[in-house]
């Protein structure tokens, strides 16, 4: 069966895009490993968040296991394992919550299993491969995972294909799509578009240059459909990406430092019908959007800014359902400190649940029908650098 995937790319700074001869990527028709019944959607829930420090300030390959009631209520058992570092990210589930696994700041992939108590086993404490992770993203099935490597093309950058075993070892397969910088992924849900995947990437595959979106036909090799200029230059750096919930937006975050012009994150239009395409709109000025997360209700989200140490909610109640910035969340407590990345509950009575990680806490946001933020409160976790906060992820 053929499907439709969109992938997005934007340079991290100058140089020549234009398009460049593929590599045979991997025909993955034929490649499964374990696929996983999701977990019931109310149920007690693990949140994973990386400790990228020990007490004396060291780099450090910590984790934490919080867990999260079925009410919502965040807590510290106090279990604990190592792996590789992560000092930022997004921990990937499998659909069953079994399988964690998390792209480490040395290129490698850190694999580990949770029992039905919470208790974790790594797999896989530093797994390298072809690639070098920066990113992971495990499809709907729960039996693949797509791993982006953020380099540049003539250095191993692209989308490669791992299979996850039954008992959570990983299996490389090689790279689906060759490409420069890939830095995000994303997948639609059941939406009459029926959107695969979105990734930002800063080419991919045959893609010429002046094209910093693109559709692509995944089916048995990849091919390129079309393409849009999202930024409308080539000096964006990629921070965080969100789909929004009608499969029909997808945000992407500009973080650069160095290009001059200030931080925004862009919105792209996506029509896949008959004849599919992608429209730029306005971009929205936001200081260092390092990580978005969408609403499941409507055309809301919420940007973590680390430098401006502020959660934005952007929303589509400009003129003409322009994308804008609203403001900022109202904060049960103190403002957020250095707010990184989020992790997203997407079913269940805790639908619209966010996880920020925070500088030594993390804190609790609800997306709410209506285009409601709610601050829910943190979960502090003390002074001292062994609590400083990096990676994060929950359970589905």
């Amino acid at each position: 069966m053929r499907k439709l995937v969109f992938l997005v790319g934007f340079a991290a700074c100058g140089g020549d895009d234009s398009g460049t001869a593929v590599d045979a990527p991997v025909d993955a028709s034929t490649i499964s490993g374990c696929p996983r019944t999701p977990s019931a959607p109310d149920r007690a829930r693990q949140v994973v968040v990386s400790r990228p420090y020990d007490a004396a300030g060291a780099q450090a390959g910590g984790y934490e296991v919080l867990d999260l009631s079925v009410d919502g209520t965040l807590t510290r058992p106090g279990r604990r394992f190592t792996m590789g570092r992560a000092l930022t990210g997004t921990i990937a589930f499998t659909p069953d919550g079994e399988v964690g696994i998390v792209a480490q700041e040395n290129g490698t992939l850190g694999v580990f299993r949770l029992d039905a108590s919470g208790a974790p086993t790594v797999v896989h404490a530093e797994l390298g491969g072809a690639f070098y992770a920066s990113r992971v993203v495990i499809e709907e099935r729960g039996d693949r995972a797509l791993i982006l490597d953020g380099n540049t093309r003539d250095n191993g950058g692209g989308i490669y294909l791992v299979t996850i075993g039954c008992d959570g070892t990983l299996t490389e397969h090689g790279l689906l799509a060759p490409g420069k910088l890939p830095a995000g992924i994303a997948f639609g849900g059941s939406a009459p578009q029926g959107v695969p995947a979105i990734v930002a990437a800063a080419d991919l595959l045959d893609s010429p240059a002046g094209h910093d979106v693109h559709l692509l036909d995944w089916s048995d090799t990849p091919a390129r459909v079309v393409g849009v200029d999202a930024f409308g230059d080539d000096l964006a750096i990629v921070g965080g990406t969100a789909l929004t919930h009608a499969s029909d937006t997808f945000l992407v975050g500009d973080v650069s430092q160095f290009s001059g012009i200030p931080n925004r994150v862009a919105v792209v239009s996506i029509d896949n019908g008959l004849h599919p395409e992608l429209i730029a709109r306005p971009t929205v000025p936001v200081e260092d959007p390092e990580a978005i997360a969408a609403s499941p209700f409507d055309n809301t989200a919420i940007v973590a800014s680390a430098f401006g140490d502020a959660l934005f909610v952007l929303d589509a109640g400009g003129p003409q359902g322009a994308w804008r910035v609203r403001g900022e969340v109202a904060y049960r407590g103190a403002p957020p400190q250095l707010p990184g990345d989020l992790a997203t509950i997407d079913r269940g009575a805790l639908q619209g649940r966010v996880l920020v990680s925070e500088n030594v806490s993390v804190r609790q946001l609800a997306f709410r029908t209506g285009g409601v933020v709610e601050d829910l409160g943190s979960l502090a976790f003390g002074s001292g650098l062994q609590n400083i906060s990096g990676a994060i992820g929950v359970t589905p």
